[in-house]
């Protein structure tokens, strides 16, 4: 009975680390890529920043938003799977 709560809560992390780790990389991907194509840097504090308005903020927060949930999503089904046929 032990074993087997211990299995799924070490399935539970595996899954939310996996989620965390690509939602950070794919955060940092896109940050990089708008740095390489647009020789700027990402919105990432409005007050700090005078020549970004506010439209470009937020279709930034937008965009990286909802790519880091769709990954998200993505990564946490694909990983439920894989430790289900391993476990």
């Amino acid at each position: 009975m032990d074993s087997e709560k211990y299995r799924d809560e070490l399935k539970v992390l595996l899954i939310n680390g996996s989620a965390l780790l690509g939602a950070y990389l794919l955060k940092r991907g896109t940050e990089l890529i708008l740095e390489k194509t647009f020789e700027k840097e990402p919105p990432n504090k409005r007050e700090e920043q005078e020549d970004i308005g506010w439209i470009e903020a937020i279709g930034w927060a937008a965009f990286t938003g909802a790519m880091v949930g769709a990954l998200e999503l993505v990564i946490r089904r694909g990983t439920k799977t894989q430790l289900d046929k391993i476990m």
